[in-house]
């Protein structure tokens, strides 16, 4: 589906606190409401101010909003990281929300205030120059799941090849970044068979990756329909009888979600993690997507973790 551009401006502050899980005193901000990759288990899209189907809003008034907030003397609260995009995605395709995220970028960077994004799509050339400007600034976070163009075809139909996303690891590399890299959603039993693992840890080994972040899909009710909508019918049919057992239950401060069973998530990250251990990488457990179970927050433990061995020295946080 062709999707409508709409500018508007936006009304309240650019920057928000956030208090949830590996976010929790960072500021963040969204570019869009809305998102042109429309991948069918994107949460941000159940939302009751989510705009209509085929539309994205873009706020085009942000940069300046910025400026004005961070440059304000009667600001309290110091802005030390921001992470951008949340809700949708810093590098969606159309022009004029690649202009906005750079100027947003530009401006949290020219300020000396760290950033964080993570992405499933192409990272223009531009972005890269001015991300090699701030290397101990910019945590940069690549989402993949699968390189499987069968998979992207029928979940995130929209984003970037996998290709295009492991290009991204490459290039972020050369300007001095150690990007990190969500294996998250992942689909029972869709992506987390040992053929599909093993073919993703060998390109991400091949790229010098040598640590992941792992969390299985978490639904929300509306959701459901969604997925019902956009997947194939067999498809949906197996992956709602995951969770058709399953409690609603608050995933941090209000988030109603519904979990994957708990034994086929430790199952299938003990695989993960028994495969990892051949391609030299190691795998993390987001905790904020699974209370239920032992995990860890979404932070390097140390700096020198970020460090590319001969490239510039990174800042440890990326949250999720």
């Amino acid at each position: 589906m062709p999707v409508k551009l709409i500018r508007i401006e936006k009304k309240g502050p650019a920057l928000k606190r956030t208090q949830f899980g590996c976010l929790s005193d960072v500021h963040t901000l969204n570019v869009t409401r809305g998102c042109e990759f429309r991948c069918s288990y994107c949460y941000a899209r159940g939302y009751s101010h989510s705009p209509a189907e085929g539309l994205v809003l873009l706020y085009s008034n942000l940069p300046g909003k910025i400026r004005s907030e961070l440059d304000s003397p009667r600001r309290r609260t110091p802005v030390q990281h921001v992470a951008f995009n949340t809700a949708s995605d810093s590098f969606q395709r159309h022009p004029d929300i690649l202009k906005v995220t750079y100027d947003s970028m530009k401006q949290i960077l020219d300020h000396g205030i760290r950033m964080s994004f993570l992405t499933k799509g192409w990272i223009p050339d531009r972005f890269i120059e001015l991300f090699s400007s701030f290397p101990a600034l910019v945590t940069a976070g690549i989402g993949l799941v699968s390189i499987s163009p069968h998979y992207r075809q029928i979940f995130e139909p929209g984003a970037a090849t996998a290709q295009e996303r492991l290009a991204n690891i490459e290039r972020l590399r050369s300007a001095g970044i150690k990007p990190h890299v969500r294996i998250d959603p992942i689909i029972p039993f869709y992506t987390d068979d040992e053929r599909g693992i093993r073919a993703l840890f060998h390109e991400l080994a091949k790229r010098g990756v040598e640590q992941v972040v792992l969390s299985y899909l978490h639904l929300r009710p509306a959701i459901l329909k969604q997925l019902k909508r956009e997947l194939p019918s067999t498809t949906y049919r197996l992956l709602a009888g995951c969770y058709k057992t399953q409690d609603v239950i608050e995933v941090g401060t209000s988030t109603k979600s519904i979990l994957c069973p708990l034994i086929l998530r430790q199952k299938g990250y003990d695989r993960f993690k028994r495969l990892a251990k051949d391609y030299g990488i190691t795998c993390l457990i987001c905790a904020c997507k699974n209370p239920d179970m032992s995990g860890q927050r979404c932070l390097r433990p140390s700096p020198a973790d970020n460090k590319i061995p001969g490239g510039p020295e990174q800042l440890s946080l990326f949250p999720c």
